[in-house]
C-alpha cells in the first residue's frame, strides 16, 4: 500500500486528484492533504508518505522551498503545476513526473503507472537541478535529456540517440555506441520530446534520428536502414513525411 498525500492550495484540484487516485487504484491510499509549505512539511514528517503530489506554487513559498526544509526525501514525488511552456519543457526533459493542471484522469494514471512499474526515489540534488531549469528556455543547439533509471537518472545528449522503439508502455532507446536501455515511458512521449530535434516517427513502434538514416528502400512497403545496419519498416501513415524530411536534410 502506497501512503499518499496531496500538497496543493487549490481545494478543487486536491479533491479531483484524490477522487481519481481512490477510484482507480486500490494500493494507493490518500492519508492526508495540506495547502501550504508549512503544513506540508508537518504532514510529511508526521505520516512518512510513500508518494507525494506536490504543487509548485503555494501561498507561503514553492514546492522547492518545502523540499529544502526536509532532512531527506524518502518518498516518490509527482509535481502538479500550471506553469508556462518553458517550465513544462524542463519537466519533460527531466526524470520527474508531473501533472499539468487542470487535473485530468489520464495524466494522473500515466504518472502513477510509471511509479508502480519503476518507482524511482529522487534526491534533493535532482530536485534542485530541476528547479534551476524552471523558467529557462531549453537549449536547442545541444539538448540533453534525463532518462529515469532504477537508481536515479542518466543525462544523455540527444544527438547520441540513434533510434527509439516502443514496447507497450516502455521504450527501448538505442544509442550510437551500440548500447540500449529500456525506459518506462511511452514512445509517444519520446516523439513529443525528440521530433523538434531531428527525429522522425516512421512507424507506430519506431522513432529514428534522421542524421542516422543511411538508406531508404522502396521494397516491402518501405524500409529505413540506419547506421547500425538496422532495417526498420516504414508505415504508410508516416511515409510521406519521412521522405519529405529526408530530402530536405540532403538538400
Amino acid at each position: 500500500m502506497y501512503k499518499t498525500i496531496i500538497i496543493d492550495d487549490d481545494q478543487l484540484a486536491r479533491r479531483v486528484l484524490a477522487r481519481i487516485v481512490s477510484q482507480s487504484y486500490n494500493d494507493f491510499e490518500i492519508i492526508g492533504e495540506a495547502d501550504s509549505v508549512e503544513k506540508g512539511v508537518e504532514l510529511i514528517e508526521e505520516v512518512n508518505p510513500d508518494l507525494v503530489f506536490l504543487d509548485i506554487e503555494l501561498p507561503d513559498g514553492t514546492g522547492f522551498d518545502l523540499i529544502d526544509r526536509l532532512q531527506e526525501v524518502n518518498f516518490r514525488l509527482i509535481f502538479t503545476t500550471s506553469y508556462s511552456d518553458y517550465a513544462i519543457t524542463a519537466f519533460k526533459y527531466s526524470a520527474f513526473d508531473y501533472i499539468l493542471k487542470p487535473v485530468l484522469p489520464e495524466n494522473v494514471k500515466s504518472a502513477i503507472d510509471r511509479i508502480r512499474e519503476i518507482p524511482p526515489l529522487q534526491s534533493k540534488q535532482e530536485i534542485f537541478a530541476l528547479r534551476n531549469q524552471i523558467g529557462k528556455p531549453y537549449d536547442p543547439v545541444n539538448p540533453i535529456i534525463a532518462l529515469p533509471e532504477m537508481n536515479g537518472f542518466a543525462i544523455i545528449k540527444v544527438k547520441d540517440i540513434l533510434r527509439c522503439e516502443g514496447e507497450r508502455n516502455y521504450t527501448r532507446v538505442f544509442y550510437k555506441d551500440g548500447t540500449s536501455v529500456l525506459i518506462s515511458r511511452t514512445l509517444l512521449e519520446f516523439v513529443q520530446l525528440l521530433m523538434p530535434h531531428g527525429f522522425c516517427r516512421i512507424h507506430r513502434s519506431h522513432l529514428v534520428n534522421l542524421d542516422c538514416v543511411v538508406r531508404y528502400i522502396k521494397t516491402d512497403g518501405g524500409l529505413v536502414e540506419t547506421i547500425d545496419r538496422s532495417m526498420l519498416k516504414v508505415s504508410p501513415k508516416y511515409k510521406d513525411e519521412l521522405l519529405d524530411r529526408l530530402l530536405q536534410n540532403r538538400l
